[in-house]
């Protein structure tokens, strides 16, 4: 059997209404689904290796090396390479480690960072950025989608049974759509500014429409994969945490413990059974269709963390130090049990800034 593994940095919840595409493709919705934590760094070991974060990359068995058939990784996410150990069962691995697609990652590859050449060339990139914004289109900010689907499917296509694991950056920030009503130059600075709070309403209104614009043209694109690959494909599809958009005045992906930031969209097809609540510790596991790791398909209560911040959730509340609210309205409330089982749960924890300073500068976080 062909399994598939397709992961999307940065996707509310409350956004996946705007994939109708995929949502129609897979055949059952998991509502109650929710991140490790609100960084790439801390989803991504659960989501590939069955274990919570303990370091900055993936420590634990890949689940790529459980399966006997050919397997294809191509991630855009340049957390998500072989520097954090995410190659590691795969037969085939793409990822910006490997040499980039820009001027500036070829580039990239001659100088050692923060010296004084790297950084002339990092702020003439920026300046070559804006000229191009004037005479012409800037590039996107990550790997396009139908880049990477083209470099799957052409990948696969010898083999008859496969695994492949998908990453997709659409809809990280700087959000910038291919049929935006601004230009890409206009559309990166315009999200750059809102990000760094030092926007108008009228600038987070169009920062709101490019990142849903965003994710419509995503879900355009994926209708060529799932056009593609067998209809008895076993498919797990999830974002690996989610966005703010202005919420308490906050927005991308800081390390808060809030509902629009760990509730994750999370689809599959031809999968098992799952209970009510899901983790994306329990990715391996659904896609394996028996225990790996802590995973599990029956789960209660789900647990995440952020650097000293950590969270439990259930089917209808969160509880973090600040107390329990509903997830359906934020609303305070009460739950004894989760809130011991809140106490309880104490994993090593994981923040971004364990992380290559190189590889922030390049997600745009520094």
């Amino acid at each position: 059997m062909n399994t598939l593994l397709l992961t999307v940095d940065s996707l509310r919840h409350d956004h996946f209404q705007h994939m109708p595409a995929t949502q129609a493709f897979l055949d059952r919705t998991h509502d109650r689904a929710f991140a490790t934590s609100t960084a790439t760094m801390g989803s991504f070991p659960a989501i590939v290796g069955g274990e919570y974060a303990t370091g900055t990359g993936l420590e634990g068995e890949s689940v790529a090396s459980t399966f006997e058939n050919y397997s294809v990784g191509i991630t855009t996410n340049h957390l998500l390479s072989e520097s954090y150990g995410y190659d590691v069962g795969f037969d085939a691995f793409t990822s910006p480690k490997g040499g980039g697609e820009t001027i500036k990652d070829k580039g990239a590859i001659h100088l050692t960072r923060g010296t004084i050449p790297y950084e002339i060339v990092r702020w003439g990139w920026g300046r070559y950025q804006q000229l191009q914004g004037f005479i012409g289109d800037v590039e996107k900010s990550f790997r396009p989608a139908e880049d990477v689907i083209e470099e799957f499917l052409s990948e696969t296509e010898p083999h008859e049974e496969w695994f492949g694991w998908l990453h997709f950056m659409e809809p990280h920030h700087p959000y910038d759509p291919d049929g935006a009503s601004v230009s890409r130059a206009e559309a990166q600075r315009v999200t750059r500014k809102v990000l760094a709070g030092k926007s108008s309403e009228d600038d987070e209104e169009l920062v709101r429409e490019l990142y849903a614009r965003e994710i419509r043209e995503l879900d355009e694109k994926l209708e060529a994969l799932w056009e593609a690959i067998p209809a008895e494909t076993r498919v797990v599809f999830c974002a690996d945490h989610g966005e703010l958009l202005g919420e308490g005045g906050l927005w991308g992906h800081p390390g808060k413990m809030r509902p629009d930031l760990l509730r994750v969209p999370f689809a599959t097809k031809n999968a098992p059974e799952l209970g009510e609540v899901v983790s994306l510790i329990d990715v391996p596991t659904i896609l394996r269709g028996e225990n790996h790791g802590l995973g599990t398909l029956g789960r209660e209560v789900a647990f995440a963390a952020y650097g000293d911040r950590k969270a439990a959730m259930n089917a209808e509340h969160i509880a973090t130090a600040e107390g329990t609210c509903r997830l359906t309205d934020g609303e305070r409330t009460s739950d004894p049990d989760l809130e011991r089982a809140h106490d309880r749960f104490d994993p090593e924890y994981v923040v971004k800034e364990d992380a290559l300073r190189e590889d922030l500068e390049d997600l745009g976080y520094v």
